[in-house]
């Protein structure tokens, strides 16, 4: 089976979270939608994503919501309701665990214990940065683990 860059992207974002010290459903909440801004998201800057994200909230939540900037400010990644927030959806553990089915238990036990082994690598200094997290701990490893 072909292991394409999304599920690993996601296992290594809900770890990176979790030693970070997230609580681990807002780790797995925060590794797919981590992993559905780099898919949306990647050509758009932060600022025009935000901006574009806060009328979709006000849209969406008819001004009773707000977004949150703060509660996840490491990932770059808003919030509604303490949850990420990426492309006009908030995301919960259940969305990772649902996007996970459909590669059964052990490829995720395979694509989770290589983001685990990624992460314990990487110092703190490097979790808390957005570019650095990207250039030393995603793109060196992220054509790893293709095939299972």
């Amino acid at each position: 089976m072909k292991i394409n860059r999304f599920p690993k992207m996601a296992a290594l974002q809900k770890f990176r979270a979790l030693k970070l010290g997230f609580d681990f459903p807002t780790a797995e909440a925060i590794g797919i939608a981590e992993a559905t801004k780099y898919a949306i998201f990647k050509n758009l800057s932060h600022k025009k994503r935000i901006a574009k994200e806060k009328e979709e909230v006000i849209k969406q939540f008819q001004g009773k919501k707000e977004l949150d900037e703060e509660t996840f400010t490491v990932f770059k990644l808003p919030a509604v309701d303490g949850l990420p927030y990426v492309g006009g959806k908030i995301y919960t553990s259940e969305d990772y665990n649902r996007y996970f089915m459909k590669w059964g238990d052990e490829i995720k036990t395979l694509i989770e214990k290589w983001a685990e082994n990624i992460i314990e690598n990487c110092d703190e200094k490097t979790l808390k940065s957005e570019n650095r997290f990207f250039n030393e701990c995603w793109k060196p490893h992220r054509d790893e683990l293709q095939e299972a």
